[in-house]
């Protein structure tokens, strides 16, 4: 049986940490090691529960904060599986995840990554559906989530994560450049992953500052520029395809948009409620 490492990045995630590290504990591949990497914690009860922890099988390094792709890269450099499995904090995974995805990569040389369907738990519950994965889809934008399994040797083929981006979407970044090897991407058919939905999470204040986003994008744009390039014409026929629907609502609705210029006070209250819908609708596909 290869080893399987899982990977945890902890930044004062005291209160699920535990939770998260059982559950990489419970899976039915016994061949498996836990690599925490406290990301320079300070709250109390993540101190005290890393300084008196008594898990089976499991390693706690320590570094100063540098956000979750530094921690996850100082993760995998010390881990000792020829599989990665990252998971957060505060998430969980069923017993058989680990199980089943190694199976497909170890049927499978050409796979790059295995992950599964998802369930919401905390404050929200039900199932996480995302968009299923299509290299179109991973053109426009992010669709598998940082819980899925690959191989180390393509960690260190592609560098590790992007240490630059510091406020979110790191794995997008990473999963373009493991396709950009030439690898596939399989999805299982089971909900094996449990994301934590919280009311305030490093997602949420991410999607909150426009600025924050556009730099983030622009730099996974720059550091894979050959993966975009190569396939340009997905992101213009996206492009020309809300242009098409934006002329198409405006020619529906031009005497509606010409009422409410001439009333901007409405005008300004229905686009506030625009931004707080835009908020609810990335936080639920996340």
């Amino acid at each position: 049986m290869n080893k399987v490492s899982v990977v945890i990045p902890c930044f004062n995630s005291g209160e699920f940490l535990d939770e998260a590290v059982q559950s990489a504990l419970a899976q039915t591949w016994t061949n498996l090691e836990v690599v925490i990497v406290d990301d320079g914690s300070t709250d109390p009860l993540t101190l005290r529960l890393l300084d008196e922890s008594r898990w089976p099988r499991t390693r706690i390094l320590r570094q100063g904060n540098a956000g979750p792709a530094a921690a996850r890269n100082h993760a995998v450099r010390e881990a000792t599986g020829s599989y990665i499995l990252p998971l957060d904090a505060d998430d969980t995974i069923e017993p058989t995840y680990v199980e089943k995805a190694v199976a497909v990569l170890e049927a499978r040389p050409d796979v790059g990554c295995v992950y599964c369907k998802a369930r919401k738990f905390g404050a929200e519950q039900g199932p996480w559906n995302l968009p299923v994965y299509t290299l179109r889809e991973l053109v426009i934008d992010n669709v598998i989530f940082v819980t899925s399994l690959y191989r180390k040797t393509d960690w260190e083929r592609v560098g590790g994560y992007n240490e630059k981006l510091r406020h979110g979407v790191e794995d997008y970044d990473f999963w373009v450049k493991i396709v950009h090897l030439g690898r596939d991407v399989v999805q299982l058919e089971e909900d094996l992953f449990n994301y934590r939905i919280q009311k305030s999470s490093r997602t949420s204040s991410f999607l909150e500052g426009r600025s924050n986003v556009v730099e983030t994008y622009a730099e996974i744009f720059r550091s894979n520029i050959g993966f975009y390039a190569e396939h340009a014409d997905v992101l213009f026929e996206h492009r020309f395809g809300l242009y098409d629907e934006l002329h198409y609502w405006r020619s529906r609705y031009g005497r509606l948009d010409a009422f409410l210029n001439g009333h901007p006070r409405l005008l300004g209250f229905l686009r506030a409620v625009k931004r707080c819908l835009s908020m609810y609708v990335s936080r639920t596909r996340r």
